[in-house]
Order: structure tokens, then sequence, then C-alpha cells
């Protein structure tokens, strides 16, 4: 089998292919996580993201082992999943050991890990393929992440 050489590609060529790349996350990506940042903000400033918490109770509290509070943080991680651990201090301040258990913070984790595919990726999905396909994809992430949050939860509990 022939082996094809391998060669160094161009600066010119790897400065087109970085910008090129660089370009389409400061047009399209920054601007959508700046106004769902906005949006969150001032939903969360007006109060009508603390009902959330109790909607989402039944499966941030019973099935999850979470907090209350962490209805909020889902919301949020729509956004941008890095919101979760900026949330919880900006909410509560540091010292989050004296607010979620080691147990809460593996299941945040990894709900947080495998939950909704933040705004600009569920966007970017709608724009190569369709809405239908992406919300479809989001919904089905959202749907993974809760029932093996809810199932770890109860496998890793009795031993801590």
């Amino acid at each position: 089998m022939e082996m094809h050489s391998f060669k160094t590609p161009s600066l010119s060529v790897a400065l087109k292919q970085t910008w090129t790349r660089t370009k389409t996350l400061i047009i399209f990506v920054f601007p959508i996580y700046i106004l769902g940042s906005a949006v969150m903000q001032g939903l969360y400033a007006f109060g009508v993201l603390t009902p959330v918490n109790a909607i989402l109770a039944p499966i941030t509290v019973f099935w999850l082992g979470l907090p209350v509070i962490t209805g909020v943080l889902f919301i949020f991680m729509i956004v941008r999943k890095e919101f979760t651990l900026l949330v919880l201090v900006a909410i509560f301040g540091t010292h989050l050991a004296g607010v979620l258990t080691p147990i809460q913070f593996i299941i945040l984790a990894l709900v947080g890990m495998l939950y909704t595919p933040c705004l600009s990726v569920l966007t970017k999905l709608a724009v190569d393929f369709n809405w239908r396909t992406s919300i479809t994809i989001g919904v089905a992430n959202f749907i993974t992440a809760i029932v093996i949050g809810g199932v770890m939860y109860r496998i890793i509990n009795p031993f801590f």
C-alpha cells in the first residue's frame, strides 16, 4: 500500500483556514451568546425564572436529587453550558460546598455534560438541517440527560 508523503502546510493556507473558522465563530456564535445571555439576565432580573424552579422541582429535586435552584441553572445551560458554575457562584458565592453535596455535584456535572446542546449549536443545526431536526436532537439530549442523571443518582446515593 502506498503512503502519501505528509507536507507541512503553508502558513498562508493555515491562516486562511483559521480565519474562516474564527470569522464564523465571531459572526454566528457570539451574537447568539450575547442575545441569549441578555434575555436570560432580563428574565432573571424581573423574576420570571423564579416559577421555573417550582415547575421543574419534580425533575430536579425528586428525580435528580438536586436543590430547587437548579431549575434555573438548566434554563441558563441552554444559552451556554459554562453558565452552570457561573450562575451558582453568582447566586451563592464561592462556597458551593455549603449548597451542593458531593453527590449533587456529580449529578449536576453529569446532567450538564449530557444536557441539551447550547443555543448556538441548536441554531447551527437548524441552519445546516432544519429546525425540526435541531429541536429533536435537543429534546433527545434533554431526555437522555435526565434519565441517566436520575438513574446515576439512585446508583451512587447509597454509597455516600
